[in-house]
C-alpha cells in the first residue's frame, strides 16, 4: 500500500556546510523488466535528509503497471516479494511519478545505475524540463574504487551492503541500501591513506576545472560527486535502520571534510613520490615465503591422508556449503560426476602421467581439479600450474572457485590460504598489468587544463593505489560518469592505458621493480603452491612450470600455434618508425621522440652526435622497409600470375618456390638490408638513452622510457622479419615444420608470416616430453565415440609413440570419462528450415539472422546468448540491431564494441537478466552464464574453419584424410560442443537452442548433430534428452516459447505477429 513522507529518525543537528554542496536524495525505482516501452514501474522511493538536517524524510509508493491485470508477475513475486494484493490499491503510475518528482526536487539523485534510472526518467517524462544527471553508486564505485567491484553493475550494492535480510534479490534495493552502499565505498577510500585521498582529490579537481572550461556538462557533475564525498555530514548519518555509520567517516573533520577539497593542490611529482602503489604494499607479504621449484627430485605420491580429506571435501564438506547458499538439503548437492574426476586428477598428479579426462558440462570441472592440486603441491612443497584458456576464465577461477575450494578445505581441517598454509596466486602476461613508473611519468604537467587527459590519469592513478594486483583487466573501460565528449574521453582514456602498461624492460631499477605490477606478479607466483595462469603464457614460459593442469585443453593446439608462429604487417613493421620521427608529417601535437630531442640537445654534444647517428640508421631503416615492400610487391605480383595455373591446393608453397630462384635476389637483398639497418639503429637508441640518463632538461625521464619501449618494439618487428624469411649466407633457410607466406590481415594490409605447420606434432615431441605430468580435461575430449580424436588433435598420440629419432622414452597417456550430469530433456534443440542459405547468399542469411535476433529476443526479453563464427558478422549485426532493442529498453551487447572488453561484457550480461549478448570465440568457450541469465542461446552458422592456404599446407604434410582426422574435424566439433554446453550451467536450468545454419540436418553435417545429447525418440519423456525440433521459423519459435511456458506472456504484451507477417512489406495506406 503507499505510504507517505515520514521521519524516520532524529539526530543532533550538525554544523551548516561552508560550501554551495546540497544534500542529496538517494532513489531506487522497482520494474518489471527494462522495456521502458512495454514494462510498467510498480515501486518508487526515495530518501532525503529532512529541513532540520537531523533526520530523514522517506518517500515510498506502489503503483499497478498493469491496471486492467491487478496481478503480479512472475519476477515482481520472485525478486521483490510483491504480489497482487499489494498492487490492488496502487497509484496510478503518472500520478505517482509527479509525486516522486516533486519530493526529489533539485536535489542530487543517487541511484544505483545511473543509465538505468535515466531510461525511465525520459520516458516517463519530467513537467519541469532538464532533469539533473543521476548520480549511480556504481559511477562512485569506478573513481574511488576503479577495480573489479566496479565493474558489478546491477550487484554492486549487493557487494557493499549485506541485503540478505533485507532484500529477496539484489535488484529489490531500498534507498537506505544506497545511502549505505555510499558510505561503505568512501570509508573504503578513506582506509587505505591519506596519500590516495590526496592524488585522488586533486587530480579529479583539475579534471573538473578542465572540464568545466571546456564546457563538458560532465564538470560540473565531477564536481558535485565531489562536493558531496567531501561532505558526508550531509547523507552519512544513520536512518536508524541496520546499516552503521562506516567507522572511518566518524574520524571526519566536518570543517576540513572528507577530500579536503579546500586544501587539494594540483598532483605533481613529489606527491607522488610520497605514496607507492598498492601492489609494492602487498610485497611484504609474499617474501615472507621462499620461491618454490617446479620439480621435485623425490617421489609425488598422493598420501591415504590427503585422500582422506579429498573424500571428505567432496562427499561432506562441499555440498554442506552448496546447500547452506541454495537452502537445498545437503544430500541433494553432491556432485558425484565431479568426485570422480577428483579421484581422476590426484591420481593423474601422483602418477606423473599425461591424463585425458572427459569433465561433461555441469561436473564443476574447476573444483575438481582445484582441491587435489592444492593438497598435492602443499604436500610437496612445489608450484603447479592451472592453464586455462582465457584471462575471463582466470577471474573466473580466482574469484569464484578458489574461495570456495578454501572454505572447504578449511572445513576438512586444512590451514588457511597464507604464508603458512595454501598460497594461491594469478598470473598473466606482462602487458596486462599497470607499470607504477611508467604512470608517473604520463602524469599530465601542473599547467595542462585538458580536463580528459587529468580525469583518465586521476583514474588510472586511483586504480594503481587500490588494486592489490595492479592488473588491468580489473580496470572497467566504460565511462567513469556522463561526459559530452564521451568519444574523445575514451580515445584518451585507451591511449593512455596503452602507455602505462608494463613491458619487458620496462623496469630494471630495483625500486621501480618493486612498484611494477607484473614484476610483483611474478614474485608471487614464484611462491605459490597453485598459480592460475593461461595457455599461451606456459607456453611462452616452458621452465616456470613442470606440472600443468590444462583447463578447456581442446585450445592447446591453437594456442600452441599462436605462441610459435608470428605475423606482422607492413604498417606493424613501420609504427616504431613513426613513433621516433614524424618524418616530414606534421606528427603527434607533442611531437615524436627524436624530433622533440633534437629541439632540446646541444649540437655538438655526445648525446646530439649519437641523435645524428640515429637519424642517419632512421633513414636507412625507412628506406629497407620501403626496398622491402616493393620486393614483396614483384613476389605478390609473381604469386598472382602463377595461380592462373595451379590449382588452390597448391598455393602454400608459392613462397618457397619463389625464394629459391633466380628471381628472388631482390627480396633477398631487400630482407639483408633490413636486418643490418634494424640492428645499427637498435644499437644507436641503446647509446642514445644510456647518455640522456643524465641531462638535467624537463622530461628527459618521459622520453627514455619511450625510447625504451620503441626499442624493444623495433627488436620485435626484426625479430618477426627475420622469421618469416630466414636467411643463411645470404640464401633461404626454410625449416619443413614451418608455414611460410606473406598474407593480408582482416585490415587488407599485407603482411609477413611464419607459421608453425602442425602444433601437435610439436607439443608432442618437444612439449610434453619436458614434463613431469599434466592433466587434459574439457567437455569434448570425447568425440566421434571415443578419445582418438583428442589424443591426435593434441598431440598426446604423437608424445606416446616417440618416433625412431626422437631419443626419447614414450609419455605414459591415459584417459577418463565421467559421466553426463544434465537431464537434457529440459532443453529443445531447434533447427529452421526456411533459413536462407549460409554458402549461397550471405546477405540475405545475416539480414534473416538480424531479424530473427530482433523477433525473438523482443518476445523473450533477452536472456539471450548469440554465438557468431566472425567478428565482422558481429559488427554488422549487432550495429544494425542496436537501435531496435535501444528502443526497447532491452540491453544489447556485442564483442568489441566501443568501451567494453570481453570480461566487462560478461559481467553485464551476468547481472542483467533481461538482456542479449553478441560474440564470438570467447563465448563459445567456459563463458558461465546460470540460471536465468541465459535461456535461449543460438548458434548462427556450424564452426568449420576457413580452407585457406595454411590448410592445405597441413594437409599436404598429413594428407587429406589425416589432416582431417587429426586437426580439422576435432576443432570443428569440439567447438559446436562447446556452443552448445554455453546453455546448461545448473541441474536447474531450462532453455532452447536454435541452430540457424540448417545444414546440419544434411548428411554430410550431421556429425555435429551426432555430437549433442539428443533424445533417440521424439517425444519419450523418459529419454534424458534434448527434443529436435525442425520447421519454419514460426513454428521453431512457437515450439520454444511454449517448452519455456511463455506462450501467454507473449500474448498478454501483444506480440502476436508471426515472422513470416513480420517480414512481408507492410500495405501501403490510402485514405
Amino acid at each position: 500500500m503507499a505510504v507517505g513522507a515520514v521521519l524516520l529518525s532524529n539526530r543532533p543537528s550538525m554544523p551548516t556546510s561552508r560550501n554551495a554542496t546540497q544534500a542529496p536524495v538517494f532513489c531506487a525505482l522497482w520494474a518489471t523488466g527494462a522495456d521502458t516501452a512495454r514494462d510498467g514501474v510498480f515501486r518508487l522511493l526515495a530518501l532525503r535528509p529532512d529541513a532540520t538536517g537531523g533526520g530523514w524524510e522517506a518517500f515510498d509508493r506502489i503503483c499497478n503497471p498493469f491496471p486492467e491485470e491487478n496481478h503480479a508477475t512472475a519476477r515482481m513475486v520472485r525478486e521483490f516479494g510483491l504480489t497482487g494484493r499489494d498492487l490492488e490499491q496502487g497509484a496510478a503510475v503518472d500520478k505517482a511519478w509527479q509525486e516522486f518528482l516533486e519530493f526529489l526536487g533539485d536535489r542530487p539523485r543517487i541511484v544505483p545505475q545511473a543509465d538505468v534510472f535515466r531510461a525511465w526518467e525520459v520516458h516517463l517524462g519530467s513537467p519541469g524540463g532538464v532533469l539533473p544527471h543521476p548520480i549511480g553508486i556504481d559511477a562512485v564505485a569506478g573513481l574511488l574504487l576503479p577495480g573489479r567491484l566496479a565493474q558489478r553493475g546491477a550487484a554492486l550494492v549487493g557487494q557493499l551492503v549485506d541485503l540478505k535480510s533485507e532484500a529477496p534479490s539484489p535488484l529489490a534495493l531500498h534507498p537506505d541500501h544506497l545511502r549505505a552502499a555510499l558510505g561503505e565505498l568512501l570509508g573504503r577510500f578513506l582506509e587505505l591513506g591519506e596519500g590516495l585521498r590526496q592524488v585522488a582529490a586533486s587530480g579529479y579537481l583539475a579534471a573538473a576545472a578542465g572540464l568545466e572550461a571546456a564546457g563538458d556538462d560532465g564538470g560540473s557533475l565531477l564536481r558535485t560527486i565531489l562536493g558531496l564525498l567531501d561532505q558526508p555530514r550531509l547523507w552519512a548519518h544513520s536512518t536508524g535502520g541496520l546499516f552503521p555509520l562506516h567507522p572511518a567517516l566518524r574520524a571526519v573533520d566536518p570543517k576540513s571534510g572528507a577530500l579536503q577539497l579546500t586544501a587539494a593542490p594540483i598532483p605533481t611529482d613529489a606527491m607522488l613520490a610520497t605514496v607507492r602503489p598498492r601492489v609494492a604494499e602487498n610485497r611484504a607479504h609474499w617474501l615472507r615465503g621462499q620461491p618454490l621449484p617446479p620439480r621435485s627430485e623425490d617421489d609425488t605420491p598422493f598420501p591415504m591422508e590427503d585422500r582422506e580429506v579429498l573424500e571428505d571435501v567432496f562427499s561432506v564438506h562441499l555440498p554442506a556449503l552448496f546447500a547452506a547458499d541454495t537452502g537445498a538439503r545437503p544430500s541433494d548437492c553432491y556432485r558425484a560426476s565431479q568426485h570422480s574426476v577428483a579421484r581422476e586428477v590426484a591420481g593423474g598428479l601422483a602418477g606423473q602421467q599425461l591424463l585425458l579426462i572427459h569433465a561433461p558440462t555441469g561436473t564443476g570441472k574447476t573444483l575438481a581439479y582445484l582441491v587435489p592440486a592444492l593438497l598435492w603441491a602443499r604436500r610437496h612443497g612445489m608450484r603447479l600450474g592451472i592453464a586455462t584458456y582465457t584471462r575471463a576464465l582466470q577471474e573466473q577461477a580466482m574469484d569464484r572457485e578458489v574461495p570456495l575450494a578454501l572454505r572447504a578445505l578449511a572445513r576438512a581441517g586444512q590451514p588457511p590460504a597464507g604464508e603458512d598454509g595454501y598460497r594461491i596466486s594469478l598470473l598473466k602476461g606482462r602487458e596486462n598489468y599497470l607499470c607504477w613508473r611508467s604512470l608517473r611519468l604520463h602524469q599530465p604537467d601542473v599547467d595542462e587544463d585538458n580536463g580528459e587527459l587529468w580525469l583518465a590519469w586521476t583514474q588510472l592513478a586511483v586504480f594503481a593505489l587500490t588494486d592489490v594486483d595492479g592488473d588491468l583487466d580489473r580496470l572497467p573501460r566504460r565511462l567513469p560518469l556522463f561526459l559530452d565528449a564521451a568519444s574523445s574521453y575514451r580515445s584518451t582514456f585507451l591511449r593512455l592505458m596503452r602507455q602505462v602498461r608494463a613491458r619487458t624492460g620496462c623496469c630494471s631499477h630495483a625500486d621501480d621493480r618493486r612498484t611494477c605490477a607484473a614484476t610483483q606478479a611474478r614474485l608471487r607466483a614464484e611462491r605459490s603452491h597453485v598459480v592460475i595462469t593461461n595457455q599461451s603464457l606456459v607456453l611462452a614460459r616452458q621452465d616456470f612450470f613442470k606440472h600443468l593442469i590444462f583447463d578447456e585443453c581442446e585450445h592447446l593446439h591453437d594456442q600452441a600455434h599462436d605462441a610459435w608462429s608470428s605475423s606482422l604487417s607492413f604498417p606493424e613493421l613501420r609504427a616504431p618508425l613513426k613513433r621516433l620521427r614524424a618524418g616530414g608529417s606534421a606528427g603527434r601535437r607533442r611531437g615524436a621522440v627524436l624530433d622533440r630531442l633534437q629541439r632540446v640537445l646541444t649540437p655538438e654534444t655526445r648525446p646530439h652526435q649519437t641523435l645524428c647517428s640515429c637519424l642517419s640508421d632512421w633513414d636507412a631503416l625507412s628506406n629497407a622497409i620501403e626496398q622491402l615492400e616493393e620486393a614483396v610487391g614483384d613476389f605478390r605480383r609473381w604469386r598472382s600470375a602463377e595461380r592462373r595455373g595451379r590449382d588452390e591446393s597448391d598455393e602454400h608453397s608459392l613462397l618457397r618456390e619463389y625464394a629459391l630462384s633466380d628471381e628472388a635476389r631482390p627480396l633477398l637483398l631487400a630482407r639483408q638490408q633490413l636486418t643490418n639497418a634494424g640492428s645499427l639503429l637498435h644499437a644507436g637508441l641503446c647509446d642514445l638513452v644510456e647518455l640522456l640518463e643524465d641531462l638535467p632538461l624537463r622530461g628527459i625521464p618521459r622520453l627514455r622510457r619511450s625510447l625504451d619501449l620503441i626499442r624493444v618494439d623495433l627488436s620485435d618487428a626484426m625479430g618477426v622479419a627475420e622469421k618469416w624469411l630466414p636467411l643463411q649466407e645470404g640464401r633461404p633457410a626454410f625449416s619443413a615444420s614451418t608455414y611460410y607466406d606473406v598474407v593480408d590481415d582482416f585490415r587488407g594490409q599485407t603482411g609477413l608470416a611464419a607459421r608453425i605447420l602442425l602444433p601437435n606434432e610439436y607439443l608432442g615431441s618437444n612439449y610434453y616430453p619436458q614434463l613431469e605430468g599434466a592433466v587434459f580435461l574439457s567437455a569434448t575430449t570425447y568425440l566421434r565415440g571415443g578419445f582418438e580424436s583428442a589424443r591426435a588433435y593434441l598431440g598426446l598420440e604423437r608424445a606416446a609413440h616417440p618416433k625412431a629419432d626422437d631419443e626419447r622414452s614414450p609419455c605414459r597417456v591415459e584417459a577418463f570419462r565421467a559421466p553426463e550430469v544434465f537431464d537434457y530433456s529440459r532443453t529443445l534443440l531447434a533447427v529452421p528450415r526456411d533459413v536462407p542459405s549460409i554458402t549461397r547468399d550471405k546477405a540475405a542469411f545475416l539480414d534473416y539472422t538480424r531479424r530473427f535476433i530482433a523477433h525473438l529476443g523482443e518476445r523473450t526479453r533477452g536472456r539471450m546468448l548469440v554465438l557468431f563464427t566472425n567478428a565482422a558478422d558481429v559488427a554488422e549485426v549487432g550495429t544494425r540491431l542496436e537501435g531496435f532493442f535501444r528502443a526497447r529498453h532491452i540491453p544489447l551487447w556485442h564483442q568489441n564494441m566501443e568501451g567494453s572488453s570481453k570480461e566487462e561484457l560478461s559481467e553485464r550480461f551476468r547481472a542483467r537478466a533481461d538482456s542479449i549478448l553478441l560474440g564470438v570465440d570467447t563465448f563459445w568457450y567456459g563463458a558461465d552464464f546460470p540460471g536465468e541469465t541465459l535461456e535461449y542461446l543460438i548458434i548462427v552458422r556450424l564452426p568449420y574453419g576457413v580452407p585457406d592456404a595454411y590448410h592445405h599446407a597441413q594437409r599436404a604434410a598429413l594428407g587429406p584424410g589425416e589432416q582431417g582426422r587429426q586437426i580439422y574435424m576435432p576443432r570443428c566439433l569440439s567447438k559446436f560442443r562447446q556452443g552448445f554446453g554455453r546453455l546448461m550451467r545448473r541441474v536447474t536450468d531450462r532453455g532452447c537452442v536454435f541452430i540457424l545454419d540448417n545444414r546440419v540436418l544434411e548428411p554430410r553435417h550431421r556429425s555435429f548433430l551426432a555430437e549433442l545429447p539428443l533424445a533417440q525418440a521424439a517425444g519419450d519423456p523418459d529419454e534424458g534428452g534434448a527434443r529436435l525440433v525442425r520447421g519454419d521459423t514460426d513454428h521453431c519459435v512457437h515450439e520454444a516459447l511454449a517448452h519455456m511456458e511463455m506462450l501467454a506472456e507473449v500474448k498478454r504484451r501483444g506480440l502476436t505477429a508471426s515472422f513470416r507477417d513480420e517480414e512481408a512489406p507492410r500495405e501501403p495506406a490510402f485514405p
